[in-house]
């Protein structure tokens, strides 16, 4: 073995041992992820159970952007304001309880008047009536295009037993054993350590492939890294796409890519207060980056090229992100940054940008890393600056900042509005730098309504060239693949998109 593999090794505290024999038919799936599930509570934590084949939605993101029916058998667009959802037949919850159109309406009727997410991307005024044993009628009173995305995000209408539920009046110990969820695996024990769920067997789809599902919570990156490394788990959440080095040199460790997600990396840039108020500067910036090289390069290919604020496989993203060092370094030429040496200066004083990262995610500094080299290039000097949490060192005003880097679902699950609304339109909750734009307003406005798909396309086409070319605010950095880290006998394992990490098909490499 070369040193430079033992040290590789010894980065994340990993050693040498002898490779797990291949998984068996009738033990669980072990997943190992960071986050704790904190209760059966479902209205704080049940879109967990989504992810791991224990709670399921009326409709499902797929890897190619588009949404397929889930829960439903159908949904069907009548005209601007009337959609209509036709159920499955045979499904029920795991306490025998039929799913059927009664059970659903009074479960999106509480939902609209009690979830603020809920109220705050379904217009008010909205209904849902009984048209059918198995069918749903929804009314809006405005068009609500992404209606498809709405059913298929977990945060929205994730489909339970509201009866089971407000019976047991709080007492969410209780809903461990009363199969309040319609998936594949059903809930036998949560702990402060782990998830404990076993197979449904009257699951409506078939036989789940496994005989249960256990997650344990472990916050610890190498912790997680080593249980897979021993046999102790087979699937672990959340890697460090930067160590890929480290997890290709490790016996029985492997990191599996799935498709690109829909988000990535982004950048946001200071457009109220710093040197980056200036547009031509924030338009150097971004042609700085080599997108390619920092996919290619500083993560292996883990992660994928950012070509623009979407990923490719949505019908309207644009590809107009460009490494183009020549016109950045024009851009600031023109804009009064002029080479004194090595370094921009401008009415004496020089162009020094301070990156802020967090360190809840690793893959962050070695990124800023890049950055600052290819600013460094362009004669900007810069300062990489952690904090607890960017969002809250900006809106508190407690840190001057001029790029702040954080994870970016600009099109969770092919809805886009959601993010729009609430990071680019003026005086938005999470517009953390004041980014107001009277165009960029009245496109999101507009789009809130705007059911036309060619129409959709147009304005969301716009909107992807003023955050370019106009006026930028946000850009990706690089694009995230979904990725796991799996023993050898997982070799196999596709990482779900929209964080659908077990279905009722999966299975290790021996039992497919």
């Amino acid at each position: 073995m070369t040193l430079s593999r033992i040290a590789v090794l010894a980065a994340l505290g990993l050693t040498l041992a002898q490779p797990a024999t291949a998984q068996e038919a009738d033990q669980p799936i072990r997943v190992i992820t960071s986050f704790q599930i904190d209760s059966m509570d479902p209205e704080t934590d049940g879109f967990w159970f989504q992810e791991f084949g224990v709670a399921e939605l009326l409709m499902e993101f797929q890897p190619d952007g588009t949404v397929a029916p889930w829960l439903a058998e159908s949904l069907t667009q009548v005209d601007d304001l009337t959609w209509v959802i036709a159920l499955n037949e045979g499904v029920t919850f795991q306490n025998g309880r039929a799913l059927d159109a009664e059970a659903v309406k009074e479960l999106m009727d509480f939902r609209l008047a009690n979830k603020a997410s809920v109220q705050g991307i379904v217009p008010a005024g909205t209904t849902f009536e009984v048209t059918g044993p198995l069918e749903i009628t929804i009314h809006t009173p405005a068009p609500l295009p992404e209606m498809p995305n709405v059913l298929a995000h977990e945060p929205y209408f994730l489909i339970y037993d509201l009866q089971a539920v407000e019976a047991a009046a709080g007492d969410w110990e209780s809903l461990e054993t009363a199969g309040i969820y319609t998936g594949p695996y059903q809930v036998e024990d949560l702990t402060d350590a782990a998830l404990i769920a076993s197979r449904y067997d009257d699951y409506w789809r078939g036989e789940p492939a496994m005989p249960g599902v256990t997650v344990s919570f472990v916050t610890d990156i190498n912790a997680r890294v080593l249980a897979v490394q021993n046999g102790e788990g087979d699937i672990a959440l959340y890697p460090q796409v930067s160590a890929k080095p480290v997890y290709d040199a490790t016996p029985n460790v492997n990191l599996a890519l799935g498709p690109v997600s829909t988000g990535g990396y982004a950048a946001y840039m200071n457009t109220e207060a710093g040197a980056l108020t200036d547009v031509a500067l924030r338009r150097a910036v971004m042609k700085s980056l080599n997108y390619a090289e920092i996919a290619e390069t500083v993560f292996r290919g883990a992660t994928a090229e950012a070509k623009g604020l979407y990923t490719p496989t949505l019908p309207w993203a644009v590809d107009n992100y460009e490494y183009d060092p020549e016109e950045a370094a024009a851009l600031l030429e023109e804009a009064g940054w002029l080479l004194d040496g090595n370094q921009r200066v401008k009415d004496g004083t020089p162009l020094e940008l301070r990156i802020l990262i967090y360190p809840q995610q690793p893959d962050l500094a070695p990124m800023s890393n890049a950055m600052q080299a290819y600013l460094r290039k362009l004669g900007i000097g810069s300062e990489i600056v952690s904090v607890d949490s960017v969002s809250e060192a900006i809106t508190s005003g407690s840190v001057e900042w001029d790029i702040a880097l954080m994870g970016n679902g600009s099109a969770t699950v092919g809805a886009v509005q959601g993010f729009l609304t609430r990071y680019m339109v003026t005086g938005a909750d999470r517009n953390y730098a004041g980014y107001s734009n009277a165009r960029m307003d009245e496109l999101i406005t507009t789009l809130t309504t705007e059911s036309g798909t060619e129409a959709r396309n147009a304005i969301l086409a716009e909107i992807q060239q003023i955050l370019v070319e106009d006026d930028p605010y946000v850009f990706n950095v690089t694009m995230l693949r979904e990725r796991a880290l799996v023993s050898d006998a997982w070799r196999s394992y596709q990482p779900g998109v929209a964080w659908r990490h077990v279905g009722w098909q999966t299975a290790p490499d021996a039992l497919q």
